[in-house]
């Protein structure tokens, strides 16, 4: 099972896209894991699907998103289906970084907006993350915790827990500690479990 919609390959990043055309609007939502287990970022674009129109308006929306030049987006399979691979060139970190941004835009909104009772219907279509490739990992078990109604003390201890987290990973993930690492992974996780967040991945560096 793919835990994030995209992958680097000779040098640049191929993203998984489900896009929707005459969708209203451009714009980017978050992120959903297909039946098949593949993640896959969402894309909705007012374009019509003909002519290429639609595969423009996607490329354009995704450089816009990310930074990047139109001339390093494009759609390099499924042009005529509703499911496509872009090719995104420029650098990797930044572009993975931004992508790990996009994709968790859609958990974030639900644990802010609907409160935790949301949160486990989402779960199956987040994208995990990592303290290294996704800055929202904190923000987003940050936001859990302020709309689980714990008490005060619960709180105070979890929001603890996450600083602590996150200052490991600061040290860590410049050098790719796997000590480190682990160790603020695992601080995250249990305060995930606490507000019935999905766990997030171990930095690919950490892993055994």
């Amino acid at each position: 099972m793919d835990s994030a919609p995209y992958r680097i390959v000779d040098g640049r990043v191929l993203v998984d896209v489900r896009l929707t055309p005459r969708g209203g609007r451009d714009a980017v939502e978050g992120a959903e894991r297909l039946a098949d287990g593949r993640a896959v970022l969402k894309a909705r674009v007012r374009a019509v699907p003909e002519d290429g129109k639609a595969n423009a308006a996607l490329e354009a929306l995704l450089a816009g998103a990310l930074g990047l030049a139109r001339s390093e987006v494009a759609v390099v399979q499924g042009k005529t289906a509703r499911l496509k691979t872009v090719c995104l060139g420029g650098d990797t970190a930044s572009i993975t970084a931004g992508l790990g941004k996009l994709a968790a835009t859609l958990l974030l909104a639900i644990v802010l907006i609907g409160g935790l009772g949301a949160a486990p219907a989402a779960a199956q279509f987040a994208i995990r993350g990592d303290l290294c490739s996704d800055a929202n990992v904190i923000l987003r078990s940050r936001a859990a915790v302020e709309r689980a109604g714990l008490q005060s003390q619960d709180r105070a201890r979890l929001v603890r827990t996450l600083r602590a987290a996150q200052s490991l990973a600061r040290d860590g993930c410049p050098n790719r500690d796997p000590w480190l690492l682990r160790r603020a992974t695992g601080m995250v996780n249990a305060v995930n479990r606490e507000v019935r967040l999905p766990p997030i991945d171990l930095p690919g560096s950490a892993r055994p």
